[in-house]
């Protein structure tokens, strides 16, 4: 078997930019950086253009180079402002590639800019407040201040630390801190290298996580530990070595903590340099979905909408929300629910996917009464049963209690899901966006129909193979 130092210096060989390479990408964050600054002149927009991120501390890693624009404009302007005035010279700049408008506090522009031979650029062109440290206006206004902080604390082996870090999140599908991943930041990941020096340290220690640990790296709560979590409730805590009332891990989802946790464990345990790639799905064709959902014997279904017009970060947003209120539903009318996820191709096709122990319920369930015991309880629960239409049999006593055999509401979970989404379900909590789609048109597939949608949408096939599948790629 591998061990990790070796399995670790053959990664870096192949995720560390030569230098040449290295000048092609600062020379082309210029270029872009230049754009956006003679757009904010002509737009008489005073502005400083600067560039951040990965590239301005030198810790991307070969194929991800994004570029991080930052526009530093006077406190002055109102957050509206910084949509109304910014955004349109940032356009301008990043014209003609393809630019989507995405949100975080406040809405920022990205573009895929071409580079290169088969090459691209992810480039986010990022309003924020031109601010002293600690007179924070918006989240963004930290990231100038974040670039200085790693520039001046890694080393240049360290931010190789870092690359080896990111791929590895990259890796088991941990990578980002945008609504949609739940996971781990570029920042957070230089941070976690800045706490403990080397990739290796900082997997071995979250091999080893509990609950109540948490990193402050300028040991702003030295003594006070029992402050954080009183002031921090997520469930992972890196103090932001800038701004000390700020969780780094504030975006971190639980689930995507204990997925680091439990990969660094696989990777201690089997090192291998294949938990450093991407995971490559193969879609399922429709016969082999069919295939394995019948064999399941459980009922799957896909609550599917069209085109969604809303920034991509929101729209996850209200993906997530409205994926919790229709497992609550179910689960609230006894269908038991196995998984549940949500999918959008960020363009036509957006659904909800749900698995379920069964779809059909039998008509009849049971239902507990009162102790003969609460005379008024019990009392009420006779008149109400006796002479209700639901009442299949009884009420008869078990032990003290009153019980009844009473039809369900909703026996089939389809039925209940079309009843609900039939006004759009913002009574049982669908989001806004969804609900007002819902209203207009909803399909519910279910087990075998699914087919059709998977034979259509290639990205769809992936959701399904992963759904299906149940376990994170770097288990295979």
């Amino acid at each position: 078997m591998a061990n990790l130092t070796a399995v670790c210096s053959e990664v870096k060989s192949r995720i560390v930019p030569n230098p040449e390479f290295r000048a092609a990408v600062a020379k082309k964050a210029e270029e872009i950086r230049s754009a956006v600054e003679r757009e904010c002149k002509r737009a008489k927009l005073s502005a400083e253009i600067r560039l951040d991120g990965s590239v301005a501390k030198d810790t991307w890693i070969l194929d991800y180079a994004d570029l991080d624009i930052f526009m530093r404009v006077s406190p002055n302007l109102t957050k509206a402002q910084l949509r109304e005035v910014c955004l349109p010279p940032a356009k301008r700049a990043l014209y003609p590639n393809k630019i989507v408008e995405r949100f975080a506090e406040h809405p920022y522009v990205e573009a895929a800019v071409e580079f290169g031979k088969g090459r691209t650029l992810r480039v986010n062109v990022v309003p924020c407040y031109s601010v002293e440290k600690g007179q924070w206006l918006s989240a963004t206004d930290r990231s100038p201040y974040h670039t200085e902080y790693i520039r001046q604390h890694l080393t240049p082996s360290q931010r190789d630390e870092v690359r080896l870090l990111k791929a590895f999140m990259r890796g088991i599908d941990a990578y980002g801190a945008d609504i949609k991943m739940g996971g781990f930041s570029g920042m957070l990941c230089e941070t976690l290298i800045a706490s403990r020096g080397e990739f290796e340290h900082v997997v071995k220690d979250f091999s080893v996580w509990r609950e109540a640990q948490f990193i402050d790296v300028e040991n702003y709560y030295h003594g006070r530990e029992g402050e954080v979590h009183r002031i921090f409730q997520e469930p992972l805590i890196v103090i932001d070595p800038v701004d000390k009332g700020r969780n780094l891990g504030a975006a971190v989802r639980r689930e995507q903590l204990w997925n680091f946790v439990a990969a660094s464990r696989f990777l201690i345990a089997q090192p291998s340099t294949s938990l450093f790639e991407e995971p490559k799905v193969k879609p399922l064709s429709a016969a082999d979905y069919r295939r394995v959902a019948e064999a399941r014997g459980s009922t799957i279904l896909a609550i599917i909408t069209g085109r969604i017009e809303a920034v991509v970060d929101i729209l996850w947003s209200q993906m997530y929300r409205t994926e919790r209120a229709l497992v609550n539903l179910l689960t609230n009318n006894n269908f038991s629910v196995i998984r549940s996820a949500s999918f959008s191709d960020e363009k036509a096709l957006n659904a909800i996917l749900i698995e379920l122990e069964q779809g059909e319920l039998p008509v009849s369930k049971k239902h507990l009464g009162p102790p003969v015991s609460r005379s008024t309880e019990s009392a009420s629960f006779l008149n109400k049963h006796l002479k209700s239409k639901d009442t299949i049999s009884g009420p008869w006593l078990e032990g003290e209690r009153w019980v009844v055999e009473t039809k369900r509401e909703y026996h089939s979970a389809r039925e209940l899901l079309k009843t609900a989404l039939r006004s759009g379900g913002s009574d049982i909590g669908v989001a806004s966006e969804l609900a007002r789609h819902f209203r207009r048109r909803v399909i519910i597939l279910r087990n075998k129909s699914i087919g059709r949608l998977v034979a259509r949408n290639r990205e769809f096939a992936k959701a399904m193979t992963i759904f299906l599948s149940g376990r994170p790629a770097w288990l295979e």
